[in-house]
């Protein structure tokens, strides 16, 4: 096995072998509530896998709380829909509302695997959680000591759920802003502006839609989503870069086989954006299989005059860009990464002649 530098020795605890699942709850608004609680609760005992029983276990679902419930799971480690004997169906594709809402939370969950089994990694090697509370991010922030409905996934990505029934719209913070964090719907792309600090905002949630946004200076590696995590993974990658207050952004992917217990080899990307340029560096053997289809950068005070993308040091022909509001697209660089999207330290630079 490569040992690589960034590498430290496993924690303590089974948590570092096993997931576990939230025992048999039922089919009721407040145990699908309460299993965001009960997830902070596993990450603290260091279990940081863990997941319950989406819809409920017991009695019988309905189609409502099945499709709010197939999104919120949608964004935990462990995700299954699963149910005891007798009681009515309840898989996705029951109801066509419940199959709409669960493929579009599924294809935000395939496009952040990469992200996903990132965590997974430092949970494994470093004892990070996974589902985080929002004041274990914002710790200086006493008015979130007791949020339990909403939560991180790492420290970078936001989700908003909706937890009662009836409702179309769902109120959430979002911590850190007017402080100097940033926030990008994941949806829209675009910053949430007009927020005063500790704010209670009303946000759209029809039945099919789950608020999720990215905070300012991550940088998500992503896939497009696939039929099954094999199919995700051999598809290109893409960057989400999403700007902080100083306009820096940083982030990370690590890479193995997926399947092997001691892995022969594996990889470790670095990413970062300062001074106008985005760099990605690499450390380890495992192949990087596909390579890297577009960048997005959010968070721009402008469109730059000029984007130059190098590749181990060589000069990238010509690199399709659009720009609009703040956000830059930069297109079309499969031609350039056929070999592997982290096989050379990639360096993009705006506004550089």
């Amino acid at each position: 096995m490569t040992v690589l530098p960034y590498q430290t020795k496993p924690r303590a605890g089974s948590g570092q072998y096993v997931a576990h699942w939230g025992g048999d709850n039922a089919a009721e608004w407040g145990a699908m509530y309460l299993s965001i609680s009960q997830s902070f609760i596993f990450q603290m005992v260091g279990v940081p896998v863990f997941g319950v029983d989406t819809c409920g276990f017991a009695n019988n679902s309905t189609e409502q709380l099945c499709a709010r419930w197939m999104e919120l799971s949608a964004f935990f480690p462990f995700y299954r829909n699963h149910y005891a004997d007798g009681k009515r169906p309840q898989e996705a594709y029951v109801w066509p509302t419940v199959a709409e809402a669960s493929r579009r939370a599924i294809g935000i969950r395939y496009q952040l695997l990469s992200y996903l089994y990132t965590l997974m990694h430092y949970a494994h090697t470093r004892g990070d959680t996974i589902m985080r509370a929002l004041a274990w991010e914002f710790a200086n922030d006493v008015s979130l000591r007791e949020t339990d409905n909403q939560f991180l996934v790492g420290s970078s990505v936001l989700v908003t759920p909706v937890l009662v029934p009836g409702a179309d719209t769902v109120k959430g913070v979002f911590p850190g802003i007017g402080k100097g964090t940033r926030w990008y719907d994941w949806h829209s792309l675009k910053e949430v502006t007009g927020v005063q600090a500790g704010e209670n905002v009303t946000m759209a949630a029809p039945l099919e839609h789950i608020n999720v946004h990215v905070r300012g200076g991550a940088i998500l590696p992503m896939q497009q989503p696939g039929y099954t995590t094999t199919a995700t993974r051999a598809n290109p990658y893409s960057l989400l870069v999403a700007l902080d207050e100083n306009d820096c952004a940083a982030g990370s992917i690590y890479l193995d086989d997926g399947e092997s217990i001691v892995p022969e080899s594996t990889r470790m990307v670095e990413f970062t954006f300062a001074d106008s340029c985005l760099t990605a560096r690499s450390w380890g053997s495992y192949p990087s299989g596909a390579g890297l289809a577009n960048i997005t950068v959010l968070g721009l005070a402008g469109a730059p005059q000029h984007v130059r993308l190098r590749l181990g040091g060589r000069d990238v022909g010509h690199t399709e860009t659009a720009y609009e509001n703040g956000t830059l697209s930069v297109m079309g660089l499969e031609h350039a990464t056929r070999a592997g999207a982290w096989e050379d330290t990639i360096k993009l630079c705006l506004n550089e002649e």
